[in-house]
């Protein structure tokens, strides 16, 4: 079994608790944003446009909706590897999966920003167009883990929630949602807003 959170011998210079809140706090900001995007092109499906006023707000967000999908990828780097680096938790294989298509997405969004070119953000949403449904995976394991018995690592199984805040924001739960950012904005920052909105 993975060590017990509380007997982790690392000095830590921010209270994991408070890490879990803020990073748990950001979920569902991420969550509420997604279930928007969601509604919104229910919306459009249906009635053929968006209301004015959010075709508006789109309007506004979409010259900075390549920073936020850097950002969002960003912190999910940042976020496992305060996890894993100074909290001492210890990924398992799913999370070193995830690992795998979150570190090159901030990577790609990072010169796409850096370089000005855009279109490498496509690289940045196909990563997470997989990652996602890994993540997705991952969560369905930690919720049932008797389906999963031996998909894992025995002494440091995938189910093992190293992370819980609120009965239901695990790490893998976070990463859904910061893969779905990345799902979510990159198309808004390239598509061309004829395409995006009518």
């Amino acid at each position: 079994m993975p060590l017990d959170p509380s007997t982790v011998a690392i000095r830590i210079p921010l209270p994991v608790e408070t890490v879990n809140l803020f990073l748990a706090l950001l979920f569902f900001g991420a969550m509420a944003i997604l279930v928007a995007a969601i509604v919104l092109s229910v919306i459009r499906l249906v009635t053929g446009s968006i209301p004015a006023p959010v075709a508006g707000l789109v309007a506004e967000l979409r010259p900075m909706s390549l920073g936020f999908a850097w950002f969002s990828a960003t912190l999910a780097m940042a976020g496992s590897l305060y996890y894993s680096e100074v909290a001492g938790y210890s990924p398992c294989r799913l999370c070193w999966i995830q690992r795998g298509f979150m570190y090159p997405s901030s990577i790609v969004l990072t010169l796409a920003l850096l370089l000005r070119k855009p279109k490498l953000a496509w690289v940045a949403f196909a990563l997470s167009a997989v990652g996602i449904c890994v993540s997705v995976y991952h969560r369905v394991e930690e919720q049932f883990p008797s389906l999963f018995a031996s998909s894992c690592d025995p002494l440091n199984p995938c189910s093992y929630r190293w992370v819980d805040t609120f009965g239901f924001v695990t790490i893998p739960s976070m990463a859904f949602a910061a893969f779905g950012l990345v799902l979510l904005f990159v198309p808004l920052a390239l598509v061309r807003p004829k395409e995006a909105l009518s």
